[in-house]
């Protein structure tokens, strides 16, 4: 069974990391706790948008300004739909709102690796570990931040911890550049 989104973040722009063990934080495995039937979740909704209030998720801004993110929308019957059918790759960031080196990443990390390597080179899309922790599982998150790249449907990179803006750019520009 997929597992469904209500709503993820997506932002078409580059951002993958070369492997860094810094600043890691512990994510606790999934409960099994709760009922053995699932609930069915609603279709993943993935809102972009360049002006308003998810862009101040991938860096800080005054006003009146804009990021170096440009944004559409998009909806996907699940996450492996999401990734299968994107037409570039993807790269997810598995994230806790209380994981201070998460907000680092998101705040000042992706903002220059977008105008480093450019707009329309990968699709960016945060997964909250603790609202889907499914997703995390299948794909064996175990520290935050965990970002994860798919090229063509499948896994090309992954990186736990924090990086710096060098070391994501020059990454993903060899990822995509790699057939």
């Amino acid at each position: 069974a997929h597992e469904t989104l209500p709503r993820a973040v997506a932002m078409a722009f580059a951002c993958l990391a070369a492997p860094v063990a810094a600043s890691r934080t512990r994510v606790a495995p999934p409960s099994t706790r709760g009922s053995a039937r699932p609930t069915p979740a609603p279709r993943i909704d993935v809102s972009r948008n360049s002006r308003d209030s998810v862009s101040g998720a991938f860096g800080t801004r005054r006003r009146g300004e804009t990021t170096p993110c440009r944004a559409t929308k998009q909806s996907y019957a699940s996450f492996d739909d999401m990734i299968a059918k994107s037409p570039v790759p993807v790269l997810v960031d598995f994230y806790a709102t209380w994981c201070g080196p998460c907000q680092l990443l998101s705040k000042q990390v992706f903002p220059q690796v977008a105008a480093a390597v450019g707009r329309d080179k990968v699709s960016l899309v945060k997964i909250d570990t603790e609202k889907y922790p499914n997703i995390a599982s299948k794909f064996k998150v175990e520290a935050l931040p965990t970002i994860i790249l798919f090229k063509n449907g499948q896994v090309a990179d992954r990186i736990e911890g924090l990086p710096d803006a060098a070391q994501l750019t020059e990454r993903l520009k060899y990822m995509l550049g790699a057939s």
